[in-house]
């Protein structure tokens, strides 16, 4: 049978050889000028907003959706087809064309009208970037938007290849785009890292990741009265990775630790994860009848879904990993907002000090360092109720958009109304 590593690899390889050979063709068709099929809806001249990204992330949706829906703005995706998650999309666009390699992106590019502004989404850039280098000359503003900064995590001086590859077009972004959007200070220490002087950065955009208001759960019947249950969304690990890295996703321990208290726990993978990554989970909800695996669920679904169980975590801490301090500091992530949306309370890793100091900041929940695990269940029966209908309507989405719309406005400098 083969391993899961195997299988990690083979997918890896299936996508680097079919990217590499489609991009030799491509880069020919571009020499020669030829346009790629593009529908005929993309190329009318009605101005818009181009989102551009390699690994779509469930926030450019959400931010679609409500930009839309805001001011009316027409909105065109470009994504990766390898990276492309149609339960991350949203109806906020108006067209969603992928590309399979830099010169077909190129391609693209050159076959669409000119679009108001580029808003590029990390946090792989090499794309982006090739959007950025292709329009900017053209008058077109980039903006860069950054969740997870690739340099804070894993220094300047790496060694996989597909980090070398990355890290000088993150640099480039993060020094050449007209504007920046920022989820937490993680990009400050970016900035640092990479030696871009304060006045030759980009205007800054605070914007963290935020409730979205369609998707507040009602209130629903707990899955049990008599015992409690904790829900993780997001992504999982098989055993076959490198723990230096995956080390904090890698649940096996966790899932020993809890279920061992009594406690049920329940996952929700992100629909990002290949096959080989899930299947050992899939076996061990089998033969655990406390640990539960479910099927992934799209974000509109998802707070629903969720709200039938007592609590949501967020249980990554450093001793697991060798993940840089930085990166436990300054992370932010989906899943915090996922379950505010579902009015659940968050039990959070003290490591997590932006996401620890945002659930206690909010008394949503409570945060604890790894030895607390083991006595988890003692402090959830006596833990006071949160307060987290409350919190998810100051963090919705809804209302931050007219500041994103102002931002979008401030670096065109003119209206984004379509």
């Amino acid at each position: 049978m083969m391993t899961g590593r195997a299988k990690v690899w083979l997918t890896k390889l299936h996508r680097e050889l079919r990217t590499r050979g489609s991009a030799a063709v491509d880069a020919i068709l571009h020499a020669l000028r030829l346009p790629p099929a593009v529908p005929p809806a993309a190329k009318e001249a009605v101005p818009f907003l181009l989102y551009v990204c390699e690994l779509l992330p469930a926030r450019a949706g959400r931010m679609a959706k409500w930009v839309a829906r805001t001011d009316g703005s027409r909105i065109i995706l470009l994504c990766h087809r390898d990276g492309f998650i149609p339960a991350f999309a949203s109806a906020g666009f108006a067209q969603v064309l992928l590309y399979r390699n830099a010169w077909h992106l190129r391609r693209i590019l050159n076959a669409l009208p000119k679009p108001r502004l580029v808003h590029g989404f990390a946090p792989k850039s090499k794309y982006p970037d090739v959007a950025r280098l292709t329009l900017q000359p053209q008058g077109v503003p980039y903006i860069h938007d950054l969740q997870d900064t690739l340099v804070v995590y894993y220094g300047a001086d790496v060694k996989p290849r597909w980090l070398r590859e990355e890290l000088p077009h993150e640099r480039a972004c993060m020094a050449g785009a007209d504007g920046l959007i920022a989820h937490s200070l993680e990009p400050n220490e970016g900035f640092r890292r990479y030696g871009i002087a304060r006045k030759d950065r980009p205007r800054t955009l605070f914007f963290p990741l935020y409730c979205d208001d369609d998707a507040f759960a009602a209130a629903v019947p707990k899955i049990s009265e008599t015992e409690t249950h904790l829900v993780y969304a997001g992504g999982v690990a098989g055993s076959h990775r490198d723990p230096k890295h995956y080390g904090n996703i890698q649940f096996f321990g966790l899932i020993e630790t809890l279920t061992g208290q009594g406690l049920h726990f329940h996952i929700y993978p992100s629909p990002t994860n290949i096959r080989a990554d899930v299947e050992e989970y899939e076996a061990l909800s089998r033969s655990n009848p406390r640990f539960h695996f479910h099927a992934p669920v799209p974000q509109e679904w998802l707070a629903g879904e969720l709200a039938k169980y007592h609590w949501g975590i967020l249980p990554f801490f450093r001793e697991l990993s060798e993940q840089s301090a930085a990166k436990l500091k300054y992370a932010t992530t989906l899943k915090l907002f996922n379950y505010l949306e579902a009015g659940l309370p968050i039990v959070v890793s003290r490591d997590l000090t932006y996401q620890s100091w945002i659930v206690e900041r909010y008394h949503a929940g409570f945060a604890l360092v790894l030895r607390e695990m083991t006595s988890l269940g003692t402090r959830l029966h006596s833990n006071g109720p949160a307060q987290v209908l409350a919190v998810r309507s100051a963090l919705g989405i809804k209302a931050a958009a007219v500041r994103l719309l102002a931002y979008y406005r401030s670096i065109t400098g003119v209206g984004q109304s379509a």
